[in-house]
């Protein structure tokens, strides 16, 4: 920088500079001239003092200075219009100007400091709020990289397995790749999971869901790995834990997930226990505590690392080689504190470790929603008799549209493609599709743009606009909303969340075609207590203890014996405890006790 250029910095920071300092000189000047005046000469700097400090305080040791230098020539030379007498008569009020002039350099020290710690402060706040907006883009961004190839590997992979002319070692193969793939989107889910506890994004929504069959549709699902190692995984249920609770189901479902995956993983032989009760001793807090214990048989946890495991990226003990990131336990704790509970662990090193979870939960009125029973266990087609229903697919992934493409023709529906936005609109005015399927992130022009032009032109508020994005952010549904959007669907997105999206917001219904992966029966006639009463009582109550525990195993030897008794009826209840209709049973049961006790009074 050349000494003109220079210049024009400095000259107009000293005009500044100078105009505080003489602003501050000369209000002060005023006060001890007209306010102070019958003071005298007495005490001089009585008001000059604060007029240094404020100078300070808004223009640091330059402008602090340049008012204790105006402040002494007013004392010097200006005591005529401020005072009868001179203010400055003998050495000692030199000597006192001396002093003034020294305290007000530490002053204005001080006070240049504390400015420049301020703006220090505020300068290292912008950096952070530039670097956690700049990470927020960057996750943003690689979520939607790394989901939207998993869309297309995931949704492929399931479609294949549907089909029936697959060769069996060729469905083995694609549902390893479907199960790799899974895996992979847990480790996304789990760096993105822990960005977002970090950042305090992590909200908890409350709603009535089904506990009772949350955990054993769970309990299924992990039973498989289990298997998979010679592991057993038992469930044991007190009596008083409700069927249907508020709370936050997805959140606690993950939570669940995290606990039982890693004691799975880091088991050999025995077993794993997932115990649910009630705590007798919740009465004087707010909401009733649900218990959750996770107990393995594994090779458990030193007491020095029962705090470690809960630190991101941290594997303890003789398997942290194992994949994973570490992040689980971390991300656990998290959701935990945020869902109001508390998280405990106890182990002894070779006889395993013991996870207990505390969670608030208030007992709720039945709400489900979503497909019907007769959907599950198949292909989904619509219902026979159903008018054509027009879908527009817009993705500017060549797969993502394929995919989405098979997925609503093989369920019965219509559907043309969009490369981009401006195609969306144009297909929309000539075409008039009754769905739209709409990606947030196109070229030429994104869903958020399109779904508005859409709305704002001549029928548009009649097609249902669901979003497609791979982004894990709320305020991308806030966004997807504002544009005029009826939902949003976060890829990778299996085919029965597209379907069921779909059901809901055009109120359709589907039949189910049975697949290759899909043998599970429907139930082959009704189940009332009429029917049950043909069961010896024995079988009666060892099947509602059975369902009790929803420990999959106990329940399908009951229903075994149940077979034995009866094979028409246990063919019925094999039926629904497989399709884990397990509160269905339960009342009949109930029923049916109830008969027999009011026949033998």
């Amino acid at each position: 920088m050349t000494v003109p250029q220079r210049l024009r910095l400095l000259v107009p920071a000293l005009l500044r500079h100078v105009s505080m300092a003489a602003a501050a000189v000369v209000a002060a000047s005023l006060m001890r001239g007209v306010l102070l005046s019958a003071l005298g000469p007495r005490i001089a700097w009585v008001t000059f003092y604060p007029a240094v400090t404020l100078a300070a305080l808004y223009g640091g040791l330059v402008t602090g200075m340049l008012a204790a230098l105006g402040s002494c020539l007013a004392v010097v030379y200006a005591w005529p219009l401020l005072c009868a007498v001179p203010f400055v008569k003998d050495s000692a009020d030199w000597l006192g100007l001396f002093a003034f002039v020294f305290n007000c350099l530490l002053i204005s020290g001080v006070a240049e400091a504390s400015r420049r710690a301020r703006l220090q402060a505020e300068h290292a706040r912008t950096a952070a709020e530039h670097a956690n907006k700049a990470k927020s883009v960057f996750l943003a961004t690689m979520s939607h990289e790394l989901r939207t190839p998993l869309n297309a590997i995931l949704g492929f992979s399931s479609l294949m397995r549907d089909d029936t002319t697959m060769l069996g070692e060729h469905r083995e193969m694609l549902s390893t790749i479907n199960r790799s793939g899974e895996h992979l989107l847990k480790l996304i889910d789990d760096v993105l999971d822990m960005a977002r506890v970090e950042s305090g994004k992590v909200t908890i929504s409350h709603s009535p869901f089904c506990l009772t069959g949350m955990l054993g549709d769970l309990v299924h699902l992990m039973s498989v790995r289990a298997e998979a190692k010679g592991l057993t995984l038992r469930m044991q249920t007190a009596s008083d834990v409700p069927e249907w609770v508020s709370s936050d189901e997805a959140r606690i479902r993950q939570v669940l997930t995290n606990l039982l995956g890693n004691a799975i993983r880091y088991t050999d032989q025995g077993g794993i226990d997932l115990r649910v009760r009630m705590d007798a001793q919740s009465g004087a807090a707010p909401l009733p505590m649900l218990v959750i214990e996770v107990a393995d048989t594994g090779p458990g946890i030193a007491a020095g690392d029962t705090e470690r495991v809960f630190q991101a990226f941290v594997q303890v003990g003789t398997t942290a080689g194992q994949q994973g990131t570490g992040l689980g336990l971390a991300i656990t704790r998290q959701l935990v504190n945020a869902l109001g509970g508390g998280i405990e662990l106890e182990s002894i090193v070779g006889r395993g470790a013991l996870f207990r979870v505390r969670l608030p939960v208030a007992p709720a009125e039945p709400d489900v929603e979503g497909v019907s029973d007769s959907t599950e266990g198949g292909t989904l087609r619509l219902a026979p008799g159903t008018p054509e229903v027009r879908v527009l697919i817009a993705d500017d992934n060549v797969d993502n549209r394929l995919l989405l493409k098979r997925i609503v023709e093989r369920a019965g529906f219509t559907a043309q493609v969009a490369h981009n936005g401006v195609e969306a609109v144009k297909l929309f005015e000539a075409w008039r599709p009754a769905f739209i399927w709409m990606d947030c992130r196109m070229p030429i022009m994104d869903g958020l743009e399109a779904a508005r032009r859409i709305r704002s032109s001549a029928g548009g508020d009649e097609p249902k606009i669901v979003a497609l994005t791979a982004s894990v952010f709320k305020e991308e549904h806030q966004n997807v909303l504002a544009a005029g959007m009826d939902d949003l669907v976060r890829k990778p997105a299996k085919p029965e969340a597209i379907l069921a999206c779909m059901c809901r917001l055009l109120g359709l219904s589907y039949v189910s075609v049975l697949s290759a992966t899909a043998p599970r029966q429907q139930p082959t006639g009704p189940l009332d207590a009429v029917s049950l009463l043909r069961l010896p009582a024995s079988v009666r109550a060892d099947l509602a203890a059975a369902l009790v525990t929803l420990d999959r195993q106990t329940v399908a030897a009951a229903v075994a014996s149940a077979c034995v008794a009866d094979a028409t009826l246990g063919q019925i209840l094999r039926s629904y405890t497989d399709r884990l209709r397990y509160s269905e049973v339960r009342q009949a049961l109930q029923v049916a006790e109830s008969a027999t006790e009011m026949r033998e009074h």
